[in-house]
């Protein structure tokens, strides 16, 4: 069963609308596309982050395909790029800030240490738009707080001068 997705606020009448009119989404791609704004991040693991994953290339790309193709190969700064002009253009509601902010989600449970800095000021603004969400805030002050398990450094060769060869 699937549903269709309203288009972008304020969008740019010569884009298209995302997703396209007529493109659906799975109705259980909507609730993981939220789990950044109800999820703390001790929570989660590699197992959601694959479910991201999927689900990320399933629906309409937020921005440019060629931009978000490389986000979601795992290109840390295209996330963080296209994350920060999505929540610059369009604020912090609406279904193409859940999926960037989704993938930054995954980014993050994959070690990367910059997307829950970037998660945690879109909860934070988000916060600030619904106050009555308390658990918000709360969910900021996590994410802030979190250090991702980064992978070590592979293993230098014998001899190679500083580790590097």
């Amino acid at each position: 069963m699937s549903r269709p997705l309203s288009g972008r606020r304020g969008a740019d009448p010569s884009e298209p609308a995302y997703p396209p009119a007529g493109r659906t989404v799975p109705r259980c791609a909507i609730p993981v596309l939220r789990l950044w704004r109800v999820a703390p991040p001790q929570a989660l693991g590699t197992a959601t982050a694959r479910s991201l994953r999927a689900v990320l290339r399933a629906v309409e790309p937020p921005c440019d395909r060629r931009r978000w193709a490389a986000a979601l190969r795992g290109d840390r700064v295209a996330m963080a790029r296209v994350a920060l002009t999505v929540l610059r253009r369009e604020g912090v509601t609406g279904p193409a800030v859940d999926a960037v902010a989704s993938g930054l989600l995954m980014l993050a449970l994959s070690g990367d240490r910059t997307a829950p800095v970037i998660l945690a000021s879109a909860l934070r603004r988000l916060a600030r738009h619904r106050p009555d969400e308390t658990r918000l805030a709360d969910l900021a002050a996590r994410w802030t707080a979190y250090v991702p398990a980064v992978p070590p450094p592979p293993a230098a060769r014998p001899g190679a001068p500083y580790g590097f060869g």
